[in-house]
Parts: structure tokens; C-alpha cells; sequence
């Protein structure tokens, strides 16, 4: 399947590194014109730096509503936004009766009142050119639930909300609104890794790896790719006829 984005402009938020780095490449060498949004703006040059002329980068930390709607409102005024790509997100994994407050706060700020608020402000110019394509990163947390995660599973839990409600309000105008659902995801090389990234954080003993992956149908856990490769599936127009849904990219953890 050839895929062609040319002439569409794309918005990734945590598009700096891993699962976000991956989707902005993949939609730049589709043809798209990327916008990396990240509040790691060293990081995110990097990767436009990878595909000259393709992508470019705006800064805004999306933990702060002040700085996604102003975000949202210089995109709607100086931007065609076609592509909505929400995949910035976080998660401090720990037993829920010892989360902190400030932390649970975070979370819900990051992970679901950002896709909310951009959603909103870049939706209206969809609506006027009768064409949108909206699709954001859940996570399997948020679709099954995870253990030590319960804030997260929360706000994802949410984004599916969002995703198929909204999908019954703007069918009509040539806006699709889906969701893909990774279960593990872990760069395949050191310089998919951000210097704020979760991934920095996670040094799993070779012994836990080996067994997380036996629990995995196709014998290894995800990769930015393979996000990537579902992502630019669905913003394409082979799919203009699925929308309110969410695709598993799982590698078959979670069969349901």
C-alpha cells in the first residue's frame, strides 16, 4: 500500500522520541508536512534534523492548559492542520493508595485534558475544509486497566471516551476520529531515546525482559514502528471509512 500525505500538514505532540519520533518520521517520508510538538525542543530539532524540509518544531510543555490553548490557537490561525496526532504522555507507575496527588494531577493534565483542549481548538478549521483526520495513543492501561497505573488507565480510559463520542459528531463533515492502543513499546536504538523520556527511567534486568516477552503471541514486545506503521494507516484515505475506533497494537498480549 502507498501511502500519500503530500500536501497535508500533520501535528504530533510528543514528538521528540519513541512512539511520537517514530510517527512523525513515518509521516514525513508519507509526504506529510510535520509539526513536532514537544517541550524537549533540543530532542525534537534532532529528529526534523533527520528529514530536512519535512518537519518542523514547536515548543509547548502540555502539562499547562495556558500553553496548549495558546498552542492550539496559533495552529487553528496559522496552520491547515489536516493530520492531529495526540501522543504525548506519561505515566509514574506506583501502588495507587501512595500516588501523590500532584503526580495523579499531572497525569490527567498530560495524558487527557492536552487531547482535549488541542482536539478542540484545531477541530473547527477540519470542519470547515471538510476534512480531518484526528488520532491519538491510548494505551492498553486505559483499554483493560494496569496495575500501578490507575490515574493513567484513568486518562486513557478517557481518550477512548473522547475518541468515539466525537467520532459521532463529525462523520459528517469528512472527520475521522480513532485510536491505537500499544501495550509495551520500547525504542530499538539508543537515539530514539529523549533525554526526558519515560524510557530513560525504565531499566528492566534481562531476566524480567525474557519473561514480558514470553507473554507476547509474536515473540517480542512493540516498537515505535509498529505504532508508527498503524498511525499512518489510519490519517490516510484508505481508511476514511473507519472512525470511533480503537486498534490494538499489542503484538496479541491483550486478545480482546
Amino acid at each position: 500500500m502507498n501511502i500519500d500525505l503530500k500536501q497535508r500538514t500533520a501535528v504530533v505532540t510528543g514528538g521528540a522520541s519513541n512512539i511520537g519520533r517514530g510517527i512523525s518520521l513515518q509521516l514525513a517520508d508519507s509526504g506529510a508536512q510535520v509539526i513536532i510538538v514537544d517541550k524537549d525542543v533540543e530532542q525534537a530539532q534532532l529528529t526534523a534534523a533527520l528529514r530536512p524540509g519535512r518537519i518542523r518544531v514547536m515548543g509547548c510543555d502540555l502539562s499547562e492548559v495556558g500553553e496548549v490553548q495558546a498552542l492550539g490557537q496559533r495552529l487553528a490561525s496559522e496552520e491547515q492542520v489536516a493530520i492531529l496526532v495526540n501522543n504525548a504522555g506519561w505515566v509514574h507507575s506506583i501502588e495507587f493508595a501512595q500516588k501523590d496527588l500532584a503526580q495523579m494531577d499531572f497525569e490527567i493534565r498530560l495524558n487527557l485534558l492536552a487531547p482535549l483542549v488541542l482536539t478542540r481548538l484545531v477541530l473547527p478549521g477540519m470542519l470547515e475544509r471538510h476534512f480531518g483526520r484526528i488520532v491519538s495513543v491510548a494505551s492498553e492501561a486505559g483499554r483493560v486497566g494496569q496495575r500501578q497505573q490507575v490515574a493513567y488507565s484513568a486518562a486513557k480510559g478517557g481518550v477512548l471516551g473522547m475518541t468515539r463520542s466525537l467520532a459521532h459528531e463529525v462523520g459528517r463533515y469528512g472527520v475521522t476520529v480513532n485510536a491505537v492502543s500499544p501495550a509495551m513499546t520500547i525504542p530499538e536504538t539508543a537515539d530514539e531515546i529523549g533525554q526526558g523520556s519515560m524510557q530513560q527511567s525504565r531499566n528492566r534486568p534481562p531476566e524480567m525482559m525474557a519473561k514480558i516477552i514470553k507473554s507476547y503471541p509474536v515473540g517480542r514486545v512493540g516498537h515505535p514502528r509498529d505504532i508508527a506503521g498503524a498511525v499512518t494507516f489510519l490519517v490516510s484515505d484508505e481508511a476514511e471509512f473507519i472512525t470511533g475506533q480503537t486498534l490494538p497494537v499489542n503484538g496479541g498480549f491483550v486478545t480482546t
